[in-house]
């Protein structure tokens, strides 16, 4: 599976959505369960993205802390 890595620029919760922006631009719904593992990622943590074997679903891992979540790329 194709890997690359990024680097976190936001959390932004609205409307009880959770997305993350990162610094290539892209934008990610993680789900809300996941909000207690991405509200003590700060910016600039180095993002890695995998793709899972799940269609549209990837693993977003924190690099620093080795701790993933499932994330849907919404832009």
């Amino acid at each position: 599976m194709a890997t690359r890595e990024t680097t976190l620029l936001s959390v932004d919760i609205e409307n009880e959505t959770y997305h993350l922006t990162l610094l290539d631009g892209s934008k990610w719904f993680v789900d809300p369960g996941d909000l207690p593992t991405i509200a003590t990622w700060i910016p600039t943590v180095g993002i890695r993205i995998q793709k899972t074997n799940r269609p549209s679903v990837f693993e977003l891992t924190n690099i620093d802390e080795d701790i993933s979540v499932r994330a849907a790329k919404i832009g």
